[in-house]
């Protein structure tokens, strides 16, 4: 179960959220969002953590987010 920028960028997409929204939801500040779709942050694992509990995504969901086009 792998978090990274694809995955932040699908489920913000997704989910109808600005950068602020989800980095509120998630605890982090919007520019950590924006390093990270922007390719310049990677997703740590910490991040990762926070995601996939405010979201409450399971293993299989993230398998579909990944398969969903760009």
């Amino acid at each position: 179960m792998v978090i990274d920028r694809e995955i932040v960028i699908k489920l913000r997409a997704l989910e109808r959220m600005t950068q602020e929204q989800f980095a509120s939801k998630i605890g982090v500040h919007h520019s950590m969002i924006s390093g990270i779709e922007r390719n310049r942050k990677d997703v740590s694992r910490g991040l990762a953590i926070r995601i996939v509990a405010a979201f409450g995504l399971t293993p299989e969901r993230i398998r579909e987010i990944r398969e969903l086009p760009a």
